[in-house]
């Protein structure tokens, strides 16, 4: 007999896991594309610093920028500045739990004395998942937003950028 009786339909109990387990994998899948597309939102911007900075020491004669042109390059710094604090930002490790301990389930409920019944261990984690679903959900939202920050900062680069540029153009 388990220490834990099982008050609802097993079948429920293995739902709501099965439903915990899907949500849990669709907030990993969400943190990974973030971090890529993150990595890509960087690329972008370093790809446009080195244009910027390319074009600028290649013009025969040297250009020279003046006040709008200056302008727009510290535009342009601040603007990539952002972009990599952000990336580094959602790369950085997470608090975020996306698996179970195996070894944990094994020792607190398959070889527990006396062992918990299969919906028992269902109920338990889909528990588990629900806590985990919240918390994860809070630290996305974070990620979300710095990612929201790292494109409004690329741009800014884009914008400083086309100033500089076009003040070499037109200087």
């Amino acid at each position: 007999m388990s220490t834990m009786a099982v008050k609802g339909d097993p079948a429920g109990y293995r739902l709501a896991y099965e439903t915990g387990m899907s949500a849990v994998e669709s907030q990993a899948t969400v943190l990974r594309e973030v971090r890529e597309r993150a990595g890509s939102v960087l690329s972008v911007a370093i790809v446009a610093a080195g244009f910027a900075a390319g074009l600028a020491l290649t013009v025969d004669p040297p250009s020279r920028l003046g006040p709008v042109g200056l302008l727009g390059a510290g535009i342009a710094a601040i603007g990539l500045g952002g972009v990599v604090l952000a990336a580094v930002m959602i790369w950085r490790p997470s608090e975020g739990r996306f698996l179970h301990d195996s070894g944990q389930i094994v020792g607190s409920f398959v070889e527990r004395d006396p062992p918990w019944k299969l919906p028992e261990i269902h109920r338990q984690l889909a528990l588990w998942l629900g806590i985990q679903t919240r918390l994860n959900a809070s630290m996305l939202r974070a990620k979300l937003r710095t990612f929201t920050w790292e494109l409004a900062s690329l741009l800014l680069e884009a914008v400083g950028v086309m100033v500089a540029v076009g003040d070499m153009v037109h200087g």
